[in-house]
């Protein structure tokens, strides 16, 4: 059985002992701290750096966890329990193993998927400078699910919504306009920014210093919320057939690349994703991006989660009590409490992350 105390209730206690792992550890740390913004007790926010193995290996792997805040906790965990248990044992000697922990570490502290500004991080990774991608989709999407009150009718009402517009346009058109990212309502779902992100910003300086000398590098960025419950999904977004494609399906088998499990019938076209911006920024190095999710509830709740944290966003002050029984649900789908959930990513996370520390050290 699993230790679950890796598991955490704040985000103060996950860094403390994933901080606490990585130095019993021997890991190298190095911390980027947030300049702007703090927890929700005034606590300061950081992405923290773990390199196990040597600094200057030419083959590097990087787990990542926060991307979207709350989804961090199960992430961190992995990353605490892999260190705990001795993970480092079985570097290779011309491979390092690099831990990003809380790449939104506002929205890990407070619970939420989104920074501080509203952006979902994992739309942001796009050039700013230029036009924004257009999704007509989600502009008319919009004033039906952004309602200033939160109960059961109105609730059935967004869904009436949502599947009106799945039905006339199909399932693609509906998840490249709910879920794709948008760039033209600051107030609604999966909104890009009008900037780069605090986040997105250490995260390539992260990566630049830490991992920008490497011959090979890998990335698994740890995700909740798609799939099976007890179960997880990858998310390889290379060209089929392509060399990083064929990599990945080579460090852990079929499942890496042909979205076993995924509980979207249509995958969106996703636009700012954190894993093409460090391929981005490792121009120079042969490189290989999953994302890992592991399952929580079905569809209809994570959509249902994510209308309720708009809400609570723009329009929860205005009622406290029922803004603390939605936000307890939302914290529920996204970080499940149940113990045989939590069982279940530290079993499996074990098991991708030896694959991928082998995987990248492979010539």
């Amino acid at each position: 059985m699993p230790d679950l105390t890796v598991f955490s209730g704040t985000y103060a206690e996950a860094r403390g002992k994933f901080l606490d792992a990585a130095r019993s550890a021997g890991a190298h740390l190095a911390h980027y701290r947030h300049d702007a913004a703090k927890g929700p007790e005034g606590e300061e926010l950081y992405l923290d750096v773990a390199v196990l193995g040597r600094t200057d290996a030419p083959n590097m792997m990087v787990v990542g966890c926060g991307t979207h805040g709350i989804e961090g906790f199960s992430g961190s965990a992995a990353q605490t329990a892999w260190m705990r248990e001795g993970g480092a044992k079985r570097i290779g000697r011309d491979t390092a193993m690099v831990f990003l922990h809380a790449h939104n570490p506002w929205g890990f502290s407070h619970k939420q998927r989104v920074t501080e500004e509203n952006v979902d991080l994992n739309r942001n990774f796009v050039d700013h400078s230029q036009p924004y991608p257009p999704n007509s989709g989600y502009a008319r999407l919009h004033p039906a699910i952004s309602p200033a009150t939160w109960d059961e009718e109105t609730v059935r009402r967004m869904f009436e919504a949502l599947e009106s517009f799945r039905t006339e346009q199909g399932e693609q058109a509906f998840s490249d306009a709910y879920n794709g990212g948008q760039y033209s309502h600051a107030d609604g779902f999966f909104f890009g920014g009008h900037r780069a992100q605090w986040a997105n910003e250490a995260f390539r300086k992260a990566i630049r210093t830490h991992v920008g000398h490497a011959k090979r590098a890998g990335i698994i960025d740890l995700h909740t919320g798609i799939g099976p419950f007890l179960d997880h999904v990858f998310l390889c977004f290379h060209p089929s057939e392509s060399p990083a494609y064929e990599r990945a399906r080579a460090w852990w088998g079929e499942r890496a690349v042909n979205r076993q499990g995924s509980t979207h019938k249509a995958l969106a076209v996703y636009k700012g994703l954190l894993v093409d911006a460090f391929q981005a920024e490792l121009a120079n190095a042969e490189t290989t991006a999953v994302v890992i999710e592991f399952g929580t509830r079905s569809r209809p709740d994570m959509q249902r989660a994510n209308m309720s944290l708009r809400w609570l966003r723009f329009h929860g002050q205005d009622n406290p009590g029922l803004s603390k029984t939605v936000h307890a649900e939302y914290v529920e789908a996204f970080y499940p409490s149940e113990p045989e959930w939590r069982t279940a990513v530290l079993e499996q996370s074990r098991v991708f992350l030896d694959q991928a520390v082998a995987g990248v050290g492979k010539e």
